[in-house]
């Protein structure tokens, strides 16, 4: 049910080291996405890492409503203490990262890795979402159902097996009945205002998208960014279908790591 006061934001941490990689999760996901990237940060001994599942996802408190400023202010309360922090965000968790680098939600952000998120922003997207965003949430009997669901709307079916952890973090079970863990308002997000965050920054970005995203073309990016990377083989769901060349993204930001 929707908090009437500031949500609880489940977040995983770990690592060790002076840097810290905020790992940001698309739209309707959960933070469980990143996992094998986080498993890459711990081989390498890359530094630490933080997780969140943003609100009204996965395993954090519903809320009444979801802006930019306020998932912006959820994640900067998490990593306020941590000096020296990359951002890789996903799809939705590219915008929060955006937010977070300008530096208004007091937060020192060092650079930010941008993969799949919309910038060509219409308001036909707008009303999209916010018709999603106005629907009740679904509820279903069984629990594959609402796996396969929950791997269908985040862009996952055939790329994450119905039987992992993963797979789980997505759905909510409430006595015998199952629904998304994401509240259908999540969808209310976005604008088109989102490309002009990019010019706001004072950290580098990498901008990048996967081959095959059907959701995000590199003509976009490289209208924002000449310098934008395609990243091949892969759709949308980069960190999940590949984590070592997304992982890879952060050295193109220059800064020694």
């Amino acid at each position: 049910m929707p908090s009437t006061n500031s949500p609880n934001i489940y977040v995983e941490t770990g690592g060790a080291g002076e840097t810290t990689y905020l790992l940001l999760h698309g739209q309707g996901a959960t933070g469980n996405t990143w996992h094998n990237v986080r498993d890459i940060i711990e081989q390498e001994k890359a530094g630490q890492w933080v997780i969140p599942d943003m609100r009204g996802h996965g395993r954090s408190d519903w809320a009444p409503s979801y802006g930019l400023g306020e998932h912006s202010t959820d994640i900067a309360n998490l990593i306020r203490d941590r000096e020296r922090i990359i951002i890789i965000g996903h799809s939705m968790g590219g915008i929060i990262g955006l937010a977070l680098a300008t530096g208004w939600f007091g937060a020192s952000i060092a650079g930010v890795v941008v993969i799949g998120t919309i910038f060509d922003w219409t308001e036909d997207h707008t009303a999209k979402m916010h018709a999603i965003g106005g629907k009740p949430s679904r509820w279903f009997e069984a629990r594959d159902e609402a796996i396969e669901r929950y791997l269908k709307v985040s862009g996952l079916f055939g790329i994450v097996p119905p039987d992992t952890p993963m797979a789980a973090a997505g759905i909510y079970q409430e006595d015998d009945k199952y629904r998304l863990a994401a509240d259908n308002a999540v969808a209310t997000v976005g604008g088109p205002w989102m490309e002009l965050l990019v010019g706001v920054l004072k950290c580098p970005i990498v901008l990048a998208v996967g081959e095959h995203d059907k959701m995000v073309d590199i003509k976009d990016y490289l209208a924002v960014d000449k310098n934008a990377v395609t990243i091949p083989n892969v759709a949308h769901n980069t960190h999940v279908e590949d984590p070592q060349a997304t992982w890879d993204l952060v050295k193109k930001l220059g800064l020694g790591d």
